[in-house]
């Protein structure tokens, strides 16, 4: 009994020693470290802290690649090392885009002001061949940040949600923060990513999570569109110009599909479909020519769009008749009254507004003095066809290729710009990839730019090397997406005695150097920063045990 009554008071001091250290760090998250357990929520590669929780996005889903379900695990470095502690958490999908947030809703203080922190790390790379690691690169578009549901949510996508500005942590540690007022007596904290496009290596890193009491709070502006909108990943495409009589018509290549023309041009999905009577949107053909805005700048006598073709005209006996039927009986306030179908053969108009007394009684002698329309007098309908150049003809994707020009520059200024007083250098080379395989290269001579012709549509990787005393201002790596059909150029920068930061092979045992300008805390030690408070709860033990065997000696 005596023993059994020791062993409780051991327990207690020892529960008080945490929750004294627990209240010293004044963290609200559960496994803010993402130090502890880790469960699989579905599948055995999905795994996260048992204290989080996960949402991912699986639209838009338009090309295969596109949204993902990553996979993720517990990381104990190296590359990189946790932020503090002994694990970070991992998502990560290679050859693929996703979009998540983990999540954990938290029990506060309503109306208080809180300060939600994480610190994230990104490595978005495409491999060269032979190489198993890469710099992390900027143009997968990836980022991350921080964000508070002041009402306690779940949906990263709420417009109540307060973010804070997107990072983009590439090789490097990088704290996210953000200051929130409740709404109520729960909050949630959300970690959010997502790329653009996809890379070979593509992952994230989240850890040394926080949420305190403090700072200045905030709210997401009233009424304002969701502050959290899953990027609308669509295929790039380049807006075509305006024709002469003011209609704007898109020519389908290779990787267009309706949404990425829709905001290449600003407009709906539905719009292009109205105007080009399409049913299924999911079918659009190379070649395809598809209306955007009908022509706007030549108007007809009765207030519709003069239709424009490069058809020979109707004979001038015609043109007559049908321009007696269109304005026989009718005002010449007549176009501002309504639309007016002016298609009916016995010369009959609808109107949209209202029928006056005027156009009324002139309207029926018109209907009666119109002599019956001759159809077979009519001229044919024109037709067109690909011999008179009325129609292109049809694109074998097989047979379109594309290009891409390459040239690299003094970047004397290291501004990544290529400025007028900037001179071309030569010594420089660049690699073209396609699927593992080198396709293409060039040893800049300072003549360029240099043109690769006859690629295959589909995504390269352009390897750079900068010339002997030079080190590169843009990165080492650009994906690229050559369209049938098009080109793309590339400047590439590079200045004298620029020494880039070289990253370590794969799993070496020493973390990456940090690239990031902003200091960073030293890594916290939990004895040590505690000592006192350790000291204090011995103390208090110590007095408990001696307490309890006095008692027991005197019983004796």
């Amino acid at each position: 009994m005596q023993r059994r009554i020791i062993i409780a008071l051991f327990l207690m001091s020892l529960l008080l020693i945490t929750q004294v250290a627990g209240a010293q760090d004044g963290n609200l998250l559960r496994d803010g470290g993402m130090e502890g357990s880790y469960t699989a929520r579905g599948r055995v590669d999905f795994n996260f802290p048992a204290d989080w929780n996960i949402w991912y996005a699986s639209a838009p889903h338009t090309e295969d690649w596109m949204n993902l379900q990553p996979v993720a695990f517990p990381h104990n470095g190296p590359g990189p090392n946790p932020q503090s502690g002994s694990r970070a958490l991992n998502m990560n999908r290679g050859y693929a885009t996703f979009t998540a947030a983990v999540y954990q809703q938290v029990t506060v203080t309503a109306n208080a002001n809180l300060v939600a922190s994480a610190w994230a790390y990104l490595k978005t790379c495409n491999l060269a061949p032979g190489f198993d690691n890469c710099g992390s690169a900027v143009e997968s578009g990836a980022y991350t940040r921080i964000g508070v549901d002041p009402s306690g949510g779940t949906d990263p996508n709420s417009p109540g949600i307060v973010w804070s500005g997107n990072s983009q942590p590439h090789d490097r540690w990088e704290q996210m923060t953000v200051s929130a007022t409740a709404a109520g007596t729960s909050v949630t904290v959300f970690l959010y990513v997502t790329q653009r496009w996809p890379s070979d290596l593509n992952n994230v890193y989240f850890d040394s999570a926080s949420l305190t009491v403090g700072g200045a709070g905030g709210s997401s502006p009233a009424g304002s569109p969701a502050a959290t909108p899953v990027p609308q990943t669509v295929p790039f495409v380049v807006a075509q110009g305006e024709n002469d009589d003011g209609s704007i018509v898109h020519h389908v290549q290779s990787g267009d599909t309706l949404d990425s023309i829709a905001v290449a041009y600003g407009v709906t999905r539905q719009d292009i479909m109205a105007l080009n009577n399409i049913t299924d949107p999911r079918i659009i053909q190379i070649g395809q020519e598809l209306i955007i805005r009908p022509p706007t700048n030549e108007q007809s006598d009765s207030g519709s769009e003069a239709e424009v073709t490069d058809e020979p005209a109707a004979t001038d006996e015609s043109v007559t008749d049908e321009a007696a039927v269109a304005d026989e009986g009718s005002e010449d306030t007549a176009p501002e009254q309504g639309a007016v179908e002016t298609n009916e053969p016995t010369g009959e108009s609808e109107t949209s507004g209202e029928t006056t007394d005027e156009t009324a009684p002139a309207s029926e002698p018109a209907a009666e003095s119109a002599p019956p329309l001759d159809i077979a007098a009519l001229p044919p309908a024109p037709v067109r066809s690909s011999a008179n150049g009325g129609v292109r003809p049809a694109v074998d994707p097989s047979e379109a290729t594309g290009q891409v020009c390459v040239l690299m520059f003094d970047d004397a200024n290291q501004n990544r710009l290529q400025d007028a007083d900037e001179t071309l250098l030569s010594g420089g080379s660049v690699i073209l990839v396609q699927g593992g395989n080198a396709v293409a290269d060039r040893e800049t001579d300072g003549t360029e730019p240099y043109c690769f012709n006859d690629l295959a549509a589909g995504d390269y990787v352009a390897s750079v090397a900068a010339p002997d005393g030079y080190g590169l201002t843009t990165p080492d790596q650009l994906s690229l997406r050559v369209a049938s059909g098009s080109g793309v150029t590339v400047a590439l920068g590079a200045a004298q005695n620029v020494q880039p930061l070289a990253p370590p092979p794969a799993d070496a045992g020493a973390p990456l150097a940090e690239s990031s300008t902003e200091t960073q805390p030293p890594a916290s030690n939990s004895i040590l920063d505690n000592l006192g408070l350790i000291a204090l709860a011995a103390g208090a033990l110590a007095l408990v045990v001696g307490g309890a065997v006095t008692l027991v000696l005197r019983r004796r």
